[in-house]
């Protein structure tokens, strides 16, 4: 299986600041071919207020944060498919900070984290793409980074996808992700997305994360539903709206914000230590070995490594 989007490197940045690396020692153990052989490891910046919270005092530098993180990585684990990702480009100032991050490894960002920035707006504000977004997005579709559409509100997210369809007509080759978003037709999140965002993605050549995270899987409508049964319910309807070629799954699983923060932010439906095997079986149930291992594995790796 390949996890489209797990907050890995920040862990291990985390993990670093406390000097306490038990629970990332416990995780390395469910990364191999026999569970979780491959991800999106994705650091993630909130704004300052929020952060605050997580790293205390310590300067938020982006491009040191996310080298130790990556050293850390590449010591520790392989890292043949495993792509490097940034969540929230708040604390990235200049292109040529994204070009520098690029030489350290980055190859995916999530323009915004929920709250706006100077690049556009996530679930939490109210416009657009900005200018310095629209030159922030063309710098990283031109350095070949991956553009990753989820915790966009609806203005940056059509905005996004405006501005990669022109950079696709002009030949250029842009990959496209929602790396952990899941059908607002079951769950009304505002993180989720509309079947015209399915369609918009799909237009761009996209694929989408199903997120195996209980806030995005069940509302208030589906609270006496099994939350197994309703993500593949998930998966299913992305695949009736994009066909089987765009969908994929994530996990987000936030079981490091107990350990290493003492907050709980929601039940995850998998066990991370088997949920390759769970998540397999329950699509066998629904799905061909063959379109099992297209979402599990080879959609992701066609289209984005």
């Amino acid at each position: 299986m390949i996890d489209l989007h797990h907050d890995l490197l920040s862990i291990i940045y985390y993990s670093y600041l406390k000097n306490d690396f038990s629970f990332l020692n416990e995780w390395l153990q469910n990364f191999g071919s026999h569970n979780v052989s491959g991800l999106i490891a994705n650091l993630y910046f909130m704004n300052e207020e929020e952060m605050k919270k997580e790293v205390g005092n310590h300067p938020i530098h982006v491009l040191e944060i996310f080298r130790i993180a990556v050293d850390f990585f590449k010591k520790h684990l392989p890292t043949e498919k495993v792509i490097f990702s940034i969540e929230g480009c708040d604390y990235i100032q200049t292109e040529e900070e994204l070009e520098e991050l690029y030489r350290l490894g980055l190859r995916s960002i999530l323009l915004v984290w929920n709250n706006p920035n100077i690049y556009g707006s996530g679930n939490r504000g109210d416009y657009g793409l900005t200018e310095k977004g629209k030159s922030f997005l063309m710098k990283a579709i031109d350095l070949g980074i991956v553009i990753d559409l989820s915790h966009m509100n609806e203005k940056t997210f059509y905005d996004t996808i405006s501005l990669i369809q022109e950079q696709r007509k002009m030949g250029k080759q842009v990959k496209v992700i929602a790396s952990h978003s899941n059908c607002f037709d079951i769950c009304q999140h505002p993180r989720n997305l509309s079947d015209e965002q399915l369609l918009a993605l799909k237009s761009v050549d996209g694929i989408i994360g199903i997120v195996g995270y209980d806030q995005f899987v069940r509302d208030e409508g589906h609270q006496s539903s099994d939350l197994v049964s309703l993500y593949l319910e998930h998966i299913h309807h992305a695949v009736e709206i994009m066909g089987i070629d765009h969908v994929s799954v994530a996990t987000d699983d936030m079981v490091f914000c107990k350990r290493l923060f003492d907050e709980d932010y929601g039940e995850m439906i998998f066990d991370y230590q088997t949920v390759s095997k769970d998540i397999r079986e329950l699509l066998l149930t629904k799905y061909s070995m063959e379109d099992v291992s297209k979402i599990m594995i080879h959609n992701i790796y066609n289209k984005i490594f």
